[in-house]
């Protein structure tokens, strides 16, 4: 069987390869590259197969990770025995499980995320006899004799190199951005532009929604998009029981909860962000749909006022978002009703001085924004700004954004947090601003 990109004829993962053995004896391990997404992947060996650190043999190159390899390597002390070749330019990636069926892994795939993952990899996938485990046994052997066992001295010895190795990681990832930027000009940033490899939102997930990918289709940018709309969903259901006491309901199918991951006429044919939507409930847009067909696929609220938290390109937002180009309902309320809620509106956006917020008018025909920055300008001059620029062909809303790096977005509790404040500002402002049917 062979293995390429990141699923195999079977459609399992390399890693579920790894780990789809009935009983297992010993893991031998030859991996030039190793990654913490890889430790993550030895770990499960380690459960699965319920195996004592003595039965989990890994060898590494000198140069195994840019990422603070010394904390890798302290990592891997409870888990297996860690051997590193210092002497000699070790490129191999090889898997040898020892089992029920015995599995050989070999080809491109290091132990690294990318090489589970990401990448375009290729590899063979076989079960060998025991004659052959005997020959491939033979280059571990030879391993050994090459290698030095990873010990206190030796975690010690990549802990005090860490400064010169982080200088070389970052000339290393200047090289390739600037050998990239033929084809990534139009990136939002770069890689090395924001450190935020450990937050909850990475570059990877920033770069789902580049230019170049937004209208990509195929099962890789597919992959990507389901990855970052399973982090949105998780943010989802931590805010979702304090959000639904505000009065306001996700999408009454579970399935359109976040904004769509495809290229769709619905999102222009392309997927320049996903967010999760928080407006109307159930029983108001039965109201509002009462002829239309529950199967429909507009049957919700994607043309009715919202409160939503997304990501796109450069960074994640917070947003009262009160109307698409065309057909929006609550524009046409606000519009007829402007000069009457005047005052309350005035009221609302003074309470939101100092947050920074701005109010986004996007002109499709110049594609740019014209914007009202609430901080700043005069709060009275607002509803003439938005009878002015607000109208049909043009989305429009207030948005609150925080650049990657942003500190609220490091973890996923954080950021559910910090929705749930904002929100709970926002409300009075988006019943002032929507129709809410009474039910």
């Amino acid at each position: 069987m062979y293995y390429w990109k990141h699923k195999t004829k079977s459609g399992t993962t390399m890693e579920e390869e790894l780990l789809s053995c009935k009983s297992v004896s010993k893991v031998m391990i030859a991996s030039a590259f190793l990654s913490r997404e890889g430790v993550q992947v030895l770990q499960k060996i380690k459960e699965q197969y319920s195996l004592k650190k003595e039965c989990i043999i890994l060898y590494i190159s000198e140069q195994f990770s840019a990422d603070k390899p010394y904390e890798i390597l302290n990592q891997l002390s409870d888990l297996c025995i860690t051997k590193i070749l210092f002497d000699h330019n070790f490129h191999p990636k090889v898997y040898l499980i020892q089992g029920e069926p015995n599995k050989f892994i070999f080809g491109s795939s290091n132990l690294t995320e990318g090489g589970m993952t990401n990448n375009i990899e290729f590899n063979y996938i076989g079960s060998p006899s025991q004659d052959e485990i005997n020959d491939i046994t033979a280059f571990f052997d030879y391993c050994d004799n090459k290698a030095k066992v990873v010990d206190a001295e030796v975690i010690r010895y990549y802990k005090d190199k860490q400064t010169d190795i982080e200088q070389l990681y970052k000339a290393q990832k200047k090289l390739t951005t600037a050998l990239t930027g033929f084809t990534h000009q139009d990136d939002a940033f770069s890689p090395d532009d924001y450190d935020i490899d450990d937050y909850f939102f990475n570059f990877g997930d920033y770069e789902t929604f580049f230019a170049r990918n937004q209208k990509k289709g195929g099962t890789d940018i597919k992959a990507k998009r389901e990855r970052v709309q399973r982090k949105m969903l998780e943010i989802h259901q931590q805010v979702y029981p304090n959000i639904r006491k505000l009065g306001i309901a996700h999408h009454k199918r579970k399935e359109n909860i976040t904004s769509l991951i495809i290229p769709h006429p619905i999102n222009q044919f392309s997927v320049a962000w996903l967010g999760v939507r928080y407006g109307k409930t159930p029983p108001e847009i039965d109201v509002l749909n009462i002829y239309k067909d529950k199967d429909d696929d507009i049957y919700g609220f994607q043309k009715h006022g919202c409160l939503q938290f997304s990501i796109s390109s450069n960074g994640f937002e917070i947003n009262l978002f009160l109307a698409v180009r065309h057909e929006a309902i609550d524009r046409d309320y606000l519009h007829e009703n402007l000069e009457k809620l005047k005052p309350r509106i005035e009221i609302e956006l003074k309470k939101l001085r100092g947050l920074g917020f701005e109010w986004v008018i996007w002109d499709n025909d110049k594609d740019e924004p014209i914007i009202f920055d609430v901080d700043s300008e005069d709060l009275s001059t607002f509803c003439d700004f938005f009878r002015k620029n607000d109208k049909d062909g043009r989305e429009s809303y207030l948005r609150k954004f925080y650049e990657p790096d942003n500190n609220i977005l490091k973890t996923k509790e954080s950021i559910a947090a910090e929705i749930i404040r904002i929100m709970k500002i926002l409300l009075p402002l988006y019943n002032t601003m929507v129709w809410r049917p009474k039910v």
